[in-house]
Order: structure tokens, then sequence, then C-alpha cells
């Protein structure tokens, strides 16, 4: 086996033990830090203190124990370097042929402690560097910073005595991955410490391309925020014969958000990233009538619970259907035309959100707004709070529609509201409107009259339009005005 010596300094131990144990018995001199020392003696798993192999005790407090030429050069000497050869031989340097090491997320620490010294005492800087050294060196030294990885790397020593160049790259990256995020949480914890974020870091997994971004034209890669939950988590796609573009995955996204905040059933459709229309807990004769309808749209995403409405559009034209139901054979959907996405109902919440556009990215604060709602008025507010700035909600009995967000004004808003439910076959009649901007003009106080309208939520008014709240407590219409504003952007 080419392993020869290892040096083994970790915090987390999860599965060292078996990596430990099968170095040892294949004839591996391991050397430890104090604390891994420790913990793999009383395992039974001897090992040669780090002190004591480069003859200089751990000092300043445990501030400098793994910091010296002995260590570094044997990690960073290359084995067909004839003057790296000559220096190990005449500074008594012996080659190290794996380091494994791993540090705890400055992120963990801080939820602990926001103490300048303590957190500074925290920082690591021998490990770091060993494991670094060793990522630079891949090709004579194997590096590993993740205890997931240790099986497969004691499977490639025993099948052929060996790590291969590809494993030892590939380790070398999530070193340098790692580190690099390990960094960028230090900054950040003492950005905020010391009031000065000039800067941010976000980290992304990468999931796998995109049929393609906002249009045919364009490439798209789709990501997620590294370890954190996203409801692709929970998004299983049957169709996995296909690749959904990015605006199926932003229908998607919301009907995932929309059919976890219910504990009813929902039928919703969703086109453009924007709710259109939908039920809580429907029907059989709306599930008919919904069916009818929306066979004859293109484009959009479906959700329903109900294996008999997913089944009902299987030739559908929409671009995907969504469900919670269980498929016993998940070879019949291969007929379908449109995707097929199983989810795993779960509400999702952050606290902070970006906005991306171009090269503009914005950073918000997520505010939660509780308001006292029937269920189906719940789902409107959702709504009204998912989309952009100007849109108008309509919630009668179980149902829900959205005409369109995003307009020039809530008078716009409104007729695309009654343009969307004339499409349904609803007329706006009675019922709650949820308005995502106050109300600003007397045609729209007009048409709420009009279709008879028994209750309107909307944001806080501005100066010189509490007139037309005035107006409608007058003629007996219910307001609730929320504490602040609510649409995204």
């Amino acid at each position: 086996m080419n392993i020869k010596r290892a040096i083994i300094s970790v915090y987390d131990k999860t599965n060292l033990e078996d990596l430990a144990s099968f170095l040892f018995h294949n004839g591996v001199e391991i050397i430890c830090t104090e604390g891994t020392n420790k913990y793999l003696e009383e395992k039974g798993i001897p090992t040669v203190k780090m002190a004591d192999y480069i003859g200089f005790p751990e000092i300043l407090g445990g501030r400098v124990k793994s910091i010296d030429p002995k260590l570094a050069g044997g990690i960073l000497a290359k084995s067909n370097d004839k003057k790296h050869e000559e220096d190990m031989i005449n500074y008594n340097i012996k080659r190290i042929d794996m380091v494994v090491g791993n540090f705890p997320t400055f992120e963990e620490i801080a939820k602990k402690t926001k103490n300048e010294e303590s957190l500074l005492e925290y920082i690591d800087i021998g490990g770091y560097s060993l494991l670094r050294s060793a990522a630079k060196n891949y090709k004579d030294v194997v590096a590993l910073v993740d205890p997931k990885d240790y099986q497969i790397v004691i499977d490639n020593l025993e099948d052929c005595g060996d790590v291969p160049l590809q494993l030892r790259r590939k380790l070398a990256l999530k070193v340098f991955f790692s580190t690099s995020k390990y960094d960028a949480s230090i900054h950040k914890t003492f950005s905020e410490l010391f009031a000065a974020e000039k800067f941010d870091h976000e980290f992304f997994e990468i999931l796998g391309n995109l049929r393609y971004g906002s249009n045919p034209m364009q490439e798209a890669i789709l990501m997620k925020f590294l370890g954190k939950e996203s409801f692709l988590d929970y998004l299983e796609n049957l169709t996995f014969h296909k690749k959904p573009t990015l605006r199926i995955v932003k229908d998607i996204k919301l009907l995932f958000h929309l059919a976890s905040f219910t504990n009813n059933e929902f039928l919703g459709f969703a086109k453009k990233g924007i709710f259109v229309f939908g039920y809580s807990s429907p029907t059989e004769g709306e599930k008919e009538q919904f069916v009818r309808i929306i066979r004859e749209l293109k484009g959009g995403v479906v959700y329903s619970d109900d294996l008999n409405v997913i089944t009902e559009l299987k030739n559908s034209k929409h671009d995907g259907l969504m469900t919670s139901y269980n498929f016993e054979k998940k070879e019949e959907i291969i007929s379908f035309k449109p995707m097929v996405f199983r989810v795993n109902k779960r509400v999702l919440k952050r606290d902070e959100e970006y906005i991306v556009d171009g090269d503009l990215v914005a950073k918000q604060n997520v505010q939660e707004i509780v308001l006292n709602l029937s269920p189906s008025e719940e789902l409107g507010f959702e709504v009204a709070k998912i989309h952009k700035s100007d849109t108008a909600v309509y919630v009668r009995n179980n149902l829900i529609c959205s005409g369109n967000q995003s307009c020039l004004n809530r008078e716009i808003a409104l007729n695309a509201l009654e343009n969307t439910l004339e499409k349904f076959e609803v007329c706006l009649n009675e019922g709650t409107i949820i308005f995502d901007s106050p109300i600003n003009s007397e045609k729209i106080i007009d048409a709420i009259l009009n279709s008879k309208i028994e209750k309107v939520i909307v944001p806080p008014t501005l100066p010189g339009y509490e007139k037309y709240l005035k107006i409608l407590e007058e003629k007996g219409v219910t307001l609730l005005v929320t504490q602040r504003r609510y649409h995204r952007y």
C-alpha cells in the first residue's frame, strides 16, 4: 500500500475509527494532535503525538501545534523532484502521504458566542494549512476533509493499494471549497461583529442543467443555497428523461409553497411564475370544470392531489403536472406529455432572500404577517405576498384567483383579474379581494361596490387616500388593513 504515513487532526470524528483502524492494521504511521490522539488511543488505535513527532511541544495555549517544516515539508515535497528529495534527506524530513482534517463551521461557533476574544481563539491555523498543503500536492498526498469520503478511500486502498489520481483531484477540490467557505464564514462573522459589512458571501450547490433559462436561446444551471433547505429537496422528477426550464421551476416553486401551506386538498394552476386559478378543497364538480377549461390552455403547471385529475391531463399541452400522489408504477408516467413531479409537502421559511436582476442583487429580510383568515383567504394572502406589486387576488368560498402581477397600477390589476375569471367562467361577485398596494382611485371603489365585494384586505394606506377606505367602510365592506406592506418587490 502506497500510504505509509498519515496526519489526522479532526473536529468531526464521524467514521474516524473505521479509517484510523484500517490505516493502523495496514502498517500506516498515524500522527495526531492531542485531542485526536486521545480519542483514538481510547479506541485502541496507537498513534504518535504530533509534538513527539516534530520534537516540539504545543505552545501558546495550543495556538501553535502543527506549524512546522517537518510537517509542511513532508506534505509539500514532490516525489519526482530531485531537489526536494535532497532537502528532505538533509533536514531529516519524512514523507507524509495522507492528511485527514476538518474543523467546525464558523457559523456553529458564532451561535455559541459573540465574544471577540473567544471567536478569535476558534480560528484554525495549523490544521487548515496542513489540509491546503495536502490539496496543493494532491498527486503525492491524499487530502481528506469530509468523513463521507473515508470509505471510498478505504475501498480503493483495499482494491489496488493506492488512491487514483481522479479521486485525489476530487478530494483536493473539496478541501479548497471547504477552506474557502471556512474563510468566508469567518469574514461574515467578524463583519457583523465589527459592523463593517462591505462584502457578503453565499455558496451554492449545483444541481444540474436546466433545459434552458428564460428563453430557448439561453443555457441555464440550476443551483440552491448550500446547506439550506429548498423545495427542490422535496421534489422528484418522475419524467426524469426530461429537464425542466427556468419558467417551469418558477411555477413549481409557487405551487409547492401553496400546496404545502394548506392541510386541505389543493388544486391550482400557475404560469410564468404567477398563480392564476385554483381551489382549496375542490368538489368533484369543480375538478371537472377545472380540467375541462384548463385542458384548452398551453404551458404552465397544474397541481393536484387527485390521481384522476392528473391522469385526465396526461395528454395536455401543459409544461408540468405536480402531485403528492405516490405512484406505484412509475413506468406509466413515461407516456405523459407534460413533465410530472411528485412532491413531499413541506413548509419552508427563510429569514432573508436574494432578488437577482442581471448585475443587480438585493438582499431583504422576510417578515411574516399573521392574520385571522379563512383557509382560502390565507392561501389568497400567500399569493399576494409571493407576487410582485401590483396584483389583485380574488377569494370566494374555496376559490382563489389572480389575474396578473407587476401591473402598471391597481386598476389594470383589477381588470386583469376580471379577464382571468371570465376565462374560468367565474364572475367577480361577492367574496374577498386582496390588494398588495393601497387603494388609490374611485374606479377601484366603484368596481368593488358594483361587484358587491364583502371584504377587502389591503396594506396601510398612503397620505391622502384614507377617503377611499372610509367610503368602503360606510358602504358596509369589511376592511382588513395590515400593519405593513407585504408584496415581495
